[in-house]
């Protein structure tokens, strides 16, 4: 869901996104030097499917010994053993339920003193920065849930226990969320004796699901900055750190056209898809290392994107049987502001471009029910995914996706293959990845028409393994009549 525009592109802006978390998150490296290493976009796909694939098979995965699949679910998760023979209860689990229905009560109620009595130190003062930034946000639910819990608060000489907590922030943002979402955190929890009130004295990021961090969605905003500018608009929410506000005003209201343009032509297309986001988050954020952290703790960098639409899992997402998939909840969609798309004398052309591109993955990403992998015949294929944003982005601006093409293709050897999941390995550039797939869906609406181009991405992303019917559908073609006749529409075009 990263997504950079094409080198040679407004202000010399090259491709902006490399493949985030699953689909939709790349942005292709700014042109001519290539990305560090390559191009970068094996790379990123890689991390995108890895992020989602994990969420995709917590049925199977366990963290302490519980199902990982009940943390994200929502189920409550066993608590450590109680107290053995010769040890005292001393922190009760009506005392931990207290501390997570006294936090969610004072969010909602707005009392700061009451949401930060049990935090101790450093704990205290990060709180009430996160407080404050919390209430800024248009919460429909918020609750604070208990995902794990090591150790049991008990101690034989009925003193001093310590335990950790993994906690879900369970949260749906109003106009954003089409069902709750969660961020986990790992409180350390104190209790001096029987008679003391517990304390929370450290509070981070949940170490992840089975050591993988993709999975836990921090930090947000609202961890990383000190006072959190938020500007609403009809259709998006824009959020910078305060400092940058100046920055996110001039920027909001592109953000804010693109994502009208983007819902008008994706109702007139899809008037009956269910589960359409209604609005969208959008954080701006000029320092690299902030940028790469948000929603990324492992701070894993490809280099070279612009930006990311960062798809969450519902957190109530249903039974426990082997048949349940995760459903999507939300996105979160972060760009880059120090990159040439923001910072060149054609950057309202930029910014569109961007804020285009992401906004159309968080269209389509709630129709995806997992399915994420390497594997190309039962995976969503890169194309799709990267080729329906180019599209919706340059539908808007056609000179733009002219321009991709000429400079994506510009000196790339092409050998009338469709790029593959890893864009890596088909063609040299991710430039050169990114327009090619842009022109399979060009290709799609011209041949079938843009309704027919919908709803075979529609259709794709809710069942990869029907690629063949899809285009038959959309096209009268299968797979390798479908790769042979687009062949010639790139040869014709340039």
């Amino acid at each position: 869901m990263s997504y950079s525009p094409p080198p040679g592109g407004p202000g010399n802006a090259g491709p902006y996104g490399a493949p985030v978390q699953q689909q939709g998150w790349y942005t292709p490296p700014p042109s001519p030097p290539p990305p560090p290493g390559g191009s970068g976009g094996g790379k990123g796909l890689k991390r995108a499917v890895i992020g989602l694939l994990v969420l995709a098979v917590v049925a199977v995965c366990a963290v302490g010994g519980v199902a990982l699949y009940q943390a994200v679910g929502g189920g409550s998760l066993p608590a450590a053993q109680g107290a053995g023979e010769n040890e005292q209860q001393i922190l009760s689990s009506d005392e931990i339920e207290t501390l997570l229905n006294g936090r969610t009560n004072a969010l909602k109620s707005g009392d700061e003193d009451e949401f930060l009595e049990p935090f101790d130190g450093a704990a205290k003062d990060e709180q009430r920065k996160i407080f404050k930034n919390l209430r800024k946000i248009p919460f429909v639910e918020s609750k604070y849930m208990v995902l794990n819990q090591t150790g049991d608060g008990s101690d034989e000489w009925g003193a001093d226990v310590k335990l950790t907590l993994d906690v879900a922030f369970v949260h749906q943002i109003k106009g954003v969320d089409v069902r709750p979402v969660s961020e986990w955190y790992r409180w350390t929890v104190e209790k001096e004796s029987e008679s003391a009130e517990p304390r929370i004295s450290e509070v981070g990021g949940s170490p992840g699901a089975a050591a993988l961090a993709n999975a836990v969605f921090y930090p947000a905003p609202w961890d990383l900055y000190d006072d959190m500018y938020v500007k609403r608009q009809a259709r998006t929410i824009t959020i910078s750190a305060k400092k940058n506000a100046a920055q996110a005003d001039r920027f909001a209201p592109i953000v804010e056209q693109s994502a009208r343009k983007d819902l008008e032509l994706w109702g007139s297309n899809t008037s009956s898809v269910s589960n359409t986001p209604e609005g969208f988050l959008v954080v701006l954020e000029s320092n690299r290392k902030t940028y790469t952290k948000l929603y990324n703790n492992d701070g894993d960098d490809l280099g070279w994107d612009a930006g990311e639409s960062v798809p969450m899992p519902a957190f109530n997402a249903g039974g426990s049987g082997d048949e349940e998939r995760l459903e999507y909840g939300g996105a979160r969609i972060k760009m880059d502001t120090s990159t040439s798309r923001f910072t060149s004398a054609a950057w309202q052309a930029g910014v569109g471009d961007i804020s285009r591109h992401e906004i159309a993955h968080a269209l389509v990403q709630p129709q995806d029910p997992g399915a994420y992998g390497s594997d190309e015949k039962t995976s969503i294929r890169a194309w799709a995914v990267e080729g329906f944003a180019e599209y919706v982005s340059y539908r808007f601006d056609q000179a733009q996706g002219r321009e991709r093409v000429r400079s994506g293709l510009a000196g790339e050897e092409f050998n009338g293959q469709l790029p593959g999941q890893d864009f890596e390995m088909e063609y040299s550039s991710v430039g050169a990845n990114y327009a090619l797939s842009y022109l399979a869906m060009r290709f799609i609406a011209q041949k079938g028409g843009e309704k027919a181009l919908f709803e075979f991405v529609v259709d794709h992303y809710r069942k990869p393994t029907n690629l063949d019917q899809q285009l038959q559908k959309a096209v009268g073609m299968n797979e390798s009549e479908f790769e042979t006749a687009w062949a010639q529409y790139v040869r014709s075009s340039i």
